[in-house]
């Protein structure tokens, strides 16, 4: 979905193509780093080049490859790349509004990419006196998002909005429309832009266009140099990776969680006939799961009652091995809509023009005629796979930190949530004297990271491998459960507000609510896919740290 509370990833535009690393040993003396993580000098060169052993490390460093493959867009490369360099002139350039770097000046953090994430850090950072820099590509917002209004009003970003609507809604199957009771809204691009150059420029902070092609860390540890591509070295005593999901390359991550996974969607903003005989023109169309993508006449869809398909009830024969797939539409006045087909998510992803051709079908179907198209889009998200590791001296943000709900491809309303808190722990950790970049890293990491917020995420990677396994009859079933919890309880899983308990509460409600068919699933999953191993392992690992916790307060 492309909502304010996704993030599409980064091509890569604030961090040079180089081998995957994460720092070096000194600014002088360079070291390598192998596909695991470790450290060490450069290997020998030998005559006979054998195939090494299949050990659980190189396993591990294999599954991470093809992790980070999917992070920069995996076959999908040069479509994200190609929505990630739209250009908007009304968008005001970092370089006009912000002061710029100075080379020669030791900062306190470098924030490694000028997206949503990585200027609201930055502000952050600043605004407790801590000299920033922002590094990174110089180029607009190009995504649309959508922000549920509550959010949007908590964070203080609803003057950002463009369009509004009392109340959002759903179709699972034919006949049965879901009301969500909440409103959402639209955010412009220019609006979101402004604010956060503004935020900034009050701030202090300071920018460096560039891409970043190397990290080191200085020999006494209390600094990292930052080499620039076609450009200066920059020192920083903390960095902090803002430049999506790509950014990865320069991470360790743990070893013993599921893969990663993509969203994916095709949108088009564009001027059309009939939409408002299909859907009412004052609501916003969150998910339509109904199956008008194909074996539905032109202009038929809209006719068809539910259980009196020709193709089977709703439309769902042969549908066994399909991946599902729904429309999600903003009317955003008089004729003009923007109009998404999106995959919520998959292993692996649902190519773009599979979607393309679906969203072609479905208003074919619906009788909705396109005669103007002003934008198209690509939107794809990774979600899911392992965490960053604690223990290293780069630290990361937004999307490069997985801060992406694995079950929604929610992240940027999360990321401005949590930005004031990691600002709070930066500063904190920056003041302390004598304290080395691995020391600060691992105290900002805990910040971002502790263990509830681990199993928490583990939770939710385990909704994601399960909703990835679904047919689109089961995702039907699935939904129509997840709407009739609480509504705090599915507005808090979807905000990633949820605590590790409350998610053993929301578990145990919706096995009550479920089908039998979706009882089974659940069962299964917990039981035979590695998810489940995985989101067991966190709880167990949660209990550990609080009995250690409880023996260390106890006299």
């Amino acid at each position: 979905i492309l909502n304010m509370n996704s993030l599409q990833i980064s091509s890569g535009s604030h961090l040079a193509s180089a081998p995957r690393h994460s720092l070096k040993n000194s600014c002088n003396a360079r070291w390598t780093r192998d596909k695991g993580g470790r450290q060490g000098p450069p290997r020998a060169l030998k005559t006979k080049v054998e195939a090494p052993p299949q050990t659980q490390n190189t396993r591990s460093r294999e599954h991470e490859d093809v992790n980070q493959l999917i992070r920069e867009g995996h076959y999908e490369k040069p479509s994200v790349q190609a929505q990630a360099s739209k250009r908007d002139s009304a968008q005001q350039s970092l370089a006009s509004t912000l002061t710029p770097a100075t080379p020669s000046s030791l900062y306190d953090v470098a924030v490694v990419g000028a997206g949503p994430a990585g200027m609201y850090l930055a502000a952050e950072l600043s605004n407790r006196g801590l000299r920033t820099v922002i590094i990174g590509h110089d180029s607009p917002l190009v995504n649309n998002y959508g922000v549920w209004i509550d959010e949007a009003r908590s964070l203080g970003l609803e003057h950002t909005l463009d369009n509004a609507w009392d109340d959002a809604v759903c179709y699972f199957k034919e006949g049965h429309k879901v009301n969500l009771g909440r409103g959402y809204g639209r955010v412009s691009r220019r609006k979101l832009r402004e604010h956060l150059l503004r935020l900034c420029t009050d701030a202090g902070v300071e920018f460096l266009k560039g891409e970043v092609a190397n990290m080191e860390l200085t020999s006494d540890g209390k600094q990292t140099c930052l080499d620039v591509k076609n450009g200066p070295q920059m020192h920083a005593r903390l960095v902090t990776l803002a430049a999506g999901a790509a950014a990865g390359k320069f991470l360790r991550y743990e070893e013993d969680a599921p893969g990663v996974a993509a969203q994916t969607a095709y949108g088009i903003e564009a001027e059309v006939e009939n939409y408002d005989q299909v859907y009412p023109a004052g609501e916003m169309l969150f998910m339509d799961f109904r199956r008008h993508h194909t074996g539905v006449w032109d202009g038929a869809a809209s006719r068809i009652k539910s259980g009196a398909h020709p193709a089977g009830d709703n439309n769902l024969w042969g549908t066994r091995g399909e991946v599902p797939s729904f429309l999600y539409a903003m009317p955003l006045g008089g004729n003009r809509v923007f109009l998404e087909e999106t995959c919520l998510v998959a292993k692996p992803a649902l190519p773009f023009k599979v979607l393309k051709r679906r969203l072609e079908r479905r208003l074919k179907a619906m009788g909705v005629r396109v005669k103007e198209v002003h934008e198209e889009e690509w939107s794809y998200i990774p979600v899911g796979g392992p965490l960053p590791e604690g223990n290293q001296p780069i630290t990361a943000f937004g999307a490069a930190a997985n801060l992406v709900h694995p079950a929604t491809g929610f992240s940027v309303s999360r990321s401005f949530r949590e930005a004031p808190g990691l600002a709070d722990q930066i500063a904190a950790s920056l003041r302390k004297p004598d304290q080395s970049v691995q020391q600060t890293a691992a105290q900002v990491w805990e910040a971002l990271w502790p263990q509830e917020k681990r199993t928490q995420t583990s939770f939710h990677v385990f909704g994601m491998e399960l909703l990835a396994s679904l047919d689109l009859a089961d995702t039907n079933l699935f939904f129509e459960t997840f709407f009739k919890l609480p509504k705090s309880m599915w507005q808090g899983y979807m905000a990633s507000k949820l605590s590790s308990l409350q998610l053993i509460s929301f578990a145990f409600l919706t096995f009550v609510l479920a089908s039998p068919r979706i009882k089974m699933l659940l069962v299964a999953s917990l039981l035979s896919d590695p998810a489940g191993a995985y989101v067991f392992n966190a709880y167990k690992k949660l209990y550990i740290k609080s009995q250690e916790e409880k023996e260390l307060s106890e006299p």
